[in-house]
């Protein structure tokens, strides 16, 4: 839906670029609005989450919950996540091409890539052990960095670590977006979970 915006040859000029960017992140908020209005249907289906049984003891459909919600709700979720990891990769894109056409906005505080933003969510995870030149050093999270969301998961759809785990498998080699609190700051960073030389794809754990 929203790749009526992504085009492969980039803006040429700061201001176009700037204009672009500023497109593609009303389409994230968008997107990000239809990923918590499916999330809600499973939280309001007993909490299952992506995971969760559909079928009872005697391998049955679960009488107490909308099973085709459910599976409707799942299948969007996942579309919807590719869709804003492919954004994300766009909006890193561009934003990289800005960072090479305006070099001197590079010292003013942290690069455009952490931009600050406040999370719209509370926190419900605290990043620690991250290692040294691993994907998560490389995208931006630093230890007692506090996560308000990460991609589509939140305070109010989290259930268990697993549900993390999901969400970074579902990611590998594609940016997801992570709003965070550090030293009391709000900030945005695009989570590239990959394959390299230590264990997991992330090196850090929550």
């Amino acid at each position: 839906w929203y790749q009526r915006r992504v085009r492969d040859d980039l803006p040429a000029t700061v201001q176009e670029l700037k204009d672009y960017i500023a497109g593609l992140s009303k389409e994230r908020d968008v997107l990000q609005a239809d990923i918590d209005q499916h999330s809600t249907v499973l939280r309001q289906e007993g909490n299952v989450g992506m995971d969760g049984p559909l079928v009872d003891a005697e391998q049955y459909p679960r009488s107490d919950i909308d099973v085709v919600a459910v599976r409707t709700a799942r299948q969007q979720i996942i579309r919807l996540n590719n869709d804003m990891r492919d954004l994300m990769d766009c909006i890193e894109r561009a934003l990289h091409k800005l960072h090479v056409l305006t070099p001197q906005q590079q010292n003013e505080g942290n690069s455009e890539r952490e931009r600050v933003q406040p999370p719209t969510r509370p926190p419900f995870l605290r990043v620690h052990g991250v290692i040294p030149e691993s994907p998560a050093y490389v995208s931006g999270l630093r230890d007692e960095d506090i996560i308000c969301q990460i991609g589509s998961l939140h305070k109010e759809n989290f259930t268990n670590l697993g549900d993390v785990a999901e969400v970074v498998k579902l990611s590998v080699d594609k940016a997801v977006p992570v709003k965070l609190i550090r030293n009391g700051t709000p900030k945005t960073i695009a989570l590239k979970p990959r394959t390299w030389q230590g264990r997991g794809v992330l090196g850090c754990n929550v």
